[in-house]
């Protein structure tokens, strides 16, 4: 049995491909990105099987499903319970929630098995949409501790005007110019921030409409951001989020 998986954090991508191997399942390549998967089934064809982190870099990995067709099965899997396992496994499509357990693996693998040759095709377009009002309905980050010196300090979500990564730190600037180190990932805040007040533009940065200045046309069709009250760091949208930032700017 032949693979794919799609995983953005490399100790889990790591553990999956240990524990798919252990199950005699050939891992074709492994993918961090919705373009990247798009890219592997280009270029070697459909496995007989997709593990799919629901939550990748570049947005939900369901968006995969507006590039191409996608015909294997798909198990998915995350670390965010809200998730709602039983619809998932109710439009036939398993769901594994990380850390993968070995016996829950095992028992999608012989759900699979079972299932083989049978064309099961879930309403992704209905567990998309759960998902977005799921995100939505749930009670969004209004502040964030930082600390300054000795001292811890709160501060306001819509007083955040960005959020970025850079040398494997991450940090949220305020509109003093000032850049506060954060314990938590970008793919964990993209979950806690109101997708309305702010957007992912890349890998290592998601900013704050608010303070939008300017946006202007840079290199291989990507757009450079202006921001208000910050000046560390270049804001570049990357060019497959290009299209989406527009709509989300309105």
């Amino acid at each position: 049995m032949k693979c794919i998986i799609a995983e953005d954090e490399a100790v889990a991508a790591r553990r999956m491909q240990k524990l798919l191997e252990e199950n005699d399942i050939e891992v074709l390549r492994v993918c961090k990105s919705i373009i990247q998967i798009k890219s592997a089934v280009e270029e070697i064809g459909e496995p007989d099987l997709y593990f799919f982190d629901i939550h990748l870099s570049d947005g939900i990995v369901f968006e995969v499903f507006e590039l191409c067709t996608l015909k294997s099965p798909v198990i998915f899997t995350t670390a965010f319970d809200q998730y709602a396992i039983k619809a998932f496994k109710q439009n036939s499509v398993d769901y594994l929630l990380k850390p993968i357990d070995r016996t829950e693996l095992k028992n999608a693998l012989n759900k699979y098995k079972a299932h083989h040759g049978i064309q099961t095709t879930p309403d992704l377009g209905a567990l998309s949409q759960m998902i977005f009002n799921q995100i939505s309905n749930s009670q969004f980050k209004e502040r964030f501790r930082i600390k300054i010196g000795d001292r811890l300090r709160s501060v306001q979500t819509k007083d955040i005007i960005l959020f970025y990564s850079k040398d494997k730190i991450n940090y949220l600037a305020t509109e003093n110019n000032r850049s506060y180190p954060l314990d938590l990932s970008l793919d964990e805040l993209s979950i806690s921030l109101d997708p309305n007040m702010f957007f992912r533009i890349s890998r290592s940065a998601i900013v704050n409409i608010e303070f939008i200045e300017n946006v202007i046309s840079y290199t291989n069709s990507r757009l450079k951001i202006e921001i208000a009250g910050f000046d560390h760091e270049e804001l570049i949208v990357a060019r497959d989020r290009v299209k989406k930032f527009k709509e989300w700017l309105g």
